[in-house]
């Protein structure tokens, strides 16, 4: 019988203190999955909003006398600068700043966009004798 009781306090004993240890892990890895999950989502989002611009200037270059209009999520955390022939993207990922250069043939009309409000703008993006416009509104 003081076997048996034995047993049962020491089961007893051990679901607790696994209960314990779980109560106090189970903040760490649920932040560690929404880390996870934002930072896919963020990379994606800005590598979206990174070909559809190439897409639009590509666009332009090749067809001068048309405008290029689309509707685009613009991320959080994004700058954006263009400036003679190449556009240069600033980014936030895991508390990091990130780069991007793309270089073209045509020469640009500066102008810089820092950490828009809207996540839904317009891209209009259009030739002005030689130099490329690219608006986001």
């Amino acid at each position: 019988m003081t076997n048996l009781l034995e047993k049962a306090l020491l089961t007893g004993f051990g679901l607790f203190i696994l209960t314990i240890f779980v109560s106090l892990i189970n903040p760490f890895i649920i932040s560690i999955s929404e880390f996870n999950r934002t930072s896919k989502n963020d990379v994606e989002n800005y590598n979206n909003f990174f070909n559809e611009v190439d897409t639009a200037i590509l666009f332009i270059i090749e067809n001068p006398d048309l405008i290029y209009l689309a509707e685009i999520e613009y991320p959080r955390n994004l700058n954006v600068t263009f400036t003679e022939d190449y556009v240069k993207y600033n980014f936030l990922i895991e508390n990091e700043i990130h780069s991007r250069i793309y270089e073209y043939v045509a020469p640009f009309i500066s102008c810089v966009y820092i950490e828009l409000n809207d996540l839904r703008c317009i891209l209009k993006v259009s030739s002005d004798g030689n130099f490329i416009n690219v608006q986001i509104i």
